[in-house]
C-alpha cells in the first residue's frame, strides 16, 4: 500500500529545510567547520541552569499552565515595557511558548485562510512552510544590498492587495545582519493600519547589536499595539537554544486562541524550563552584554576576513551573528558554491537561496563559533576559492 497517498494534501506546501539539508552533507564529512548552525556556541549562563536545577528539587515536574505560569509572564510584562517600549496584560496578553517557532506556527493557523496572502521580506528567514501549511501564499519584499538589506516602503505599499492579511518582519533580521529603521517601520505600520494588516514581529536577536544600533519594536508604535503580534524567543539572547522557551504578546482574543490550542499540543512548556526563563529574565543582563561583545570581536575578524579574499565582499551587519557574503563574481549558484566549500574545503555554510529569490549569489555564515575555528574557515575558503 502507498502510505504517502494517506497524507494530508496540505503537507506538500512543507519543505524540507535548506538549512537541514546542509547540516546532513556537513555531519558525513569528517572535520569539517561549520559555520551554517545559527545557534550561540556559549553555556547557558550558570545562574539560569542553577534555577532549572532547584526548580526540579522544588518539584517543578507536573504540567504547567497552558499559557505559562503567572510570575513568568508578570516578568515578561515588565521586560516588554521597559525593553521594548509594549503594554501587555499579563494576565490576558501574554503567552508563553515553545521556542518562537511554536508562535510563528500557532499565529499562521490562527490568521490564515486559504488565499490570503502574507509579505514576507526577501532574503529573509524561511517562512516559506508554515505560510502554505495553511493555505496562504507568500509575496515577496525585496531587501537589496545597496540598501543594506532594508525594505523600501514603497514596495511593501505595491505588493498589497486586498488578499494581504498578514506581514512577517524580522528585524534585527536573519540572514543579512540588517536592522530596521524607525522610520521604515514607521511607514510600515501606517501602511498596515490603512489596509488592516496583521504584523507578525519576530524579534529574536533583540539585544545582539553592535555599533549602538537600536531596535525598534513594531508593537510599540502609535496604532499597532493590536494589529501586531510580538514574538520572542530566550535561545539567542541566553544561550538557551535547546531549553525551547518564548513568549508572545498579542491582542487577547489571540491569547485565547493560543492558549486554547496549546492544550491540544504539547499541553504547556515545561516546568522546570519555565523556571529557567524566569531567572533570565530577572536576573543580571552581564552574561548578554559579555556575548554581545564577543560577538562584536567576532564580526570584525569575519568581515575584514571576507573582504580581503578575491572575488568576496560583504557588508558589516548591523546584529545578529550572520554575515551575508556576495559570492556573485564566481559565477556559480549559492548551492554549488556551499556544497564546493563543504565537500572540497570542509566548510560548511548555507546558501543565500534557502532565504528567498533576491539570496541568490549570497552565502549565510555563523560567527556564532570561536575565533579559532573563524581564522581555520577564512584560510580554507581563501585557499578553496582560486578552485
Amino acid at each position: 500500500m502507498d502510505i504517502e497517498k494517506l497524507l494530508a494534501t496540505r503537507n506538500q506546501g512543507v519543505e524540507w529545510s535548506g538549512i537541514r539539508i546542509m547540516f546532513a552533507l556537513a555531519d558525513q564529512i569528517d572535520g569539517v567547520v561549520n559555520l551554517g548552525i545559527g545557534q550561540p556556541d556559549f553555556d547557558t549562563p550558570e545562574h539560569i541552569r542553577e534555577a532549572a536545577k532547584i526548580a526540579l528539587d522544588q518539584g517543578y515536574t507536573r504540567y504547567p499552565p497552558a499559557s505559562g505560569f503567572a510570575d513568568l509572564r508578570t516578568a515578561v510584562a515588565k521586560k516588554l515595557a521597559r525593553e521594548n517600549r509594549i503594554q501587555a496584560d499579563p494576565e490576558s496578553e501574554i503567552f508563553i511558548s515553545v521556542g518562537a517557532m511554536q508562535g510563528i506556527f500557532n499565529i499562521m493557523l490562527h490568521l490564515l485562510n486559504q488565499g490570503d496572502e502574507v509579505l514576507v521580506v526577501d532574503p529573509g528567514y524561511d517562512y516559506y512552510s508554515q505560510i502554505r501549511l495553511f493555505g496562504g501564499v507568500p509575496k515577496r519584499i525585496p531587501a537589496r544590498e545597496e540598501n543594506r538589506f532594508k525594505i523600501d516602503p514603497t514596495e511593501v505599499a505595491k505588493a498589497i492587495t486586498p488578499k494581504t492579511k498578514a506581514f512577517i518582519l524580522n528585524t534585527p533580521s536573519n540572514p543579512t545582519g540588517a536592522v530596521f529603521d524607525r522610520d521604515i517601520l514607521e511607514q510600515v505600520a501606517a501602511l498596515c493600519q490603512t489596509h488592516g494588516i496583521m504584523v507578525i514581529s519576530d524579534e529574536p536577536y533583540e539585544h545582539i547589536l553592535f555599533d549602538n544600533n537600536d531596535h525598534v519594536s513594531m508593537g510599540s508604535l502609535d496604532g499597532m499595539q493590536d494589529l501586531t503580534v510580538s514574538i520572542y524567543t530566550l535561545s539567542k539572547s541566553y544561550a538557551m537554544t535547546g531549553w525551547r522557551v518564548g513568549y508572545v504578546a498579542a491582542h487577547k482574543s489571540i491569547i485565547a486562541e493560543m492558549e486554547k490550542l496549546m492544550e491540544h499540543m504539547v499541553s504547556g512548556v515545561p516546568s522546570m524550563t519555565q523556571r529557567a526563563a524566569l531567572a533570565a529574565i530577572e536576573g543580571s543582563q552581564d552574561c548578554v552584554r559579555q556575548m554581545v561583545t564577543k560577538y562584536a570581536q567576532r564580526r570584525d575578524l569575519v568581515i575584514n576576513g571576507l573582504n580581503s579574499i578575491k572575488g568576496i565582499s560583504c557588508i558589516k551587519p548591523e546584529s545578529t551573528f550572520y554575515a551575508f557574503p556576495n559570492i556573485s563574481s564566481f559565477g556559480m549558484s549559492s548551492w554549488e558554491f556551499a556544497r564546493h566549500m563543504v565537500e572540497k574545503h570542509k566548510v560548511a555554510m548555507v546558501p543565500g537561496s534557502i532565504f528567498g529569490e533576491n539570496g541568490e549569489g549570497y552565502v549565510r555564515i555563523s560567527f556564532a563559533t570561536s575565533s579559532a575555528n573563524l581564522k581555520e574557515a577564512l584560510n580554507r575558503i581563501e585557499k578553496g576559492v582560486p578552485k
